[in-house]
């Protein structure tokens, strides 16, 4: 697959609507937009907490429906005339990747626009970086932007505090350096990010902090009623049937 890449990230109302306010992305070229959307919903303080967008500050923005087009930093071969047209554009040229891209795929196909080929650097960061048989102690952008060292060589004009623009700098490079600290390829890539998250322990319960391996040694039974009854942990469900032995395929 020879598609570029668009590295995006939105900021939402909430998580449970998930009405786009902002959506922020830039290429490995000069694409780049960055664009605050007036919603529909009103912004749950939860989510004003982590970004900080106020209905104030969007109260002169345009509906995504009715937002115009950017006049810089837009794709050469975009020929239309609307943003929304963009969008669709951008969706059919590139493969997307973000941070926990569920989530935003699911953003933005909300408003209309659905993005065929993606790639997410969360799942990509859970294969690629553990501790011996542990994980990490967090798969987050910024937590993996320090201890990958990433921050030492960026460029100090994309620091700020929790923005879409800013995460989307960051996002660009993490995923360079997956890129040249693995041998995965793109198609690779995409197929990891349509699985679930691949978890080495536990988080919770009576078991928390032991590895699923460690686990089904000493009471395979615990993961087999995991399998059975945690349907609202499909991540964990997955995860308990991988060690048991489902023959799941990983990459």
């Amino acid at each position: 697959m020879s598609k570029p890449f668009l590295y995006f990230d939105t900021e939402t109302t909430d998580i449970q609507i998930k009405d786009l306010i902002q959506l922020a992305f830039v290429t490995d070229t000069d694409v780049k937009l960055n664009m605050y959307f007036k919603p529909k919903q009103d912004i749950a303080f939860a989510a004003m907490a982590v970004h900080h967008i106020t209905p104030e500050f969007l109260a002169d923005k345009p509906y995504l429906e009715e937002a115009k087009l950017p006049l810089e930093n837009i794709d050469p071969d975009f020929i239309g005339e609307t943003l929304e047209d963009y969008l669709h554009f951008l969706a059919d040229k590139y493969i997307w990747v973000a941070h926990n891209v569920d989530f935003d795929l699911e953003v933005m196909e909300r408003k209309g626009i659905k993005i065929p080929n993606t790639i997410c650097t969360l799942k990509l960061a859970r294969n690629m970086f553990y501790d011996g048989d542990h994980d990490i102690e967090s798969y987050a952008l910024q937590f993996l932007r320090y201890y990958l060292g990433l921050y030492k060589t960026e460029d100090l004009d994309h620091n700020t505090a929790h923005d879409a623009l800013s995460d989307v700098y960051f996002l660009r490079d993490l995923f360079h350096y997956m890129q040249e600290h693995s041998t995965l390829s793109a198609e690779n890539m995409i197929l990891i990010s349509k699985e679930p998250q691949f978890m080495r322990q536990m988080t919770f319960g009576k078991y928390a902090g032991k590895t699923l391996e460690d686990i089904a040694r000493t009471d395979r039974g615990y993961l087999e009623w995991i399998v059975d009854t945690m349907a609202d942990k499909a991540d964990l469900q997955w995860n308990a049937k991988r060690v048991l032995g489902n023959d799941l395929k990983l990459f």
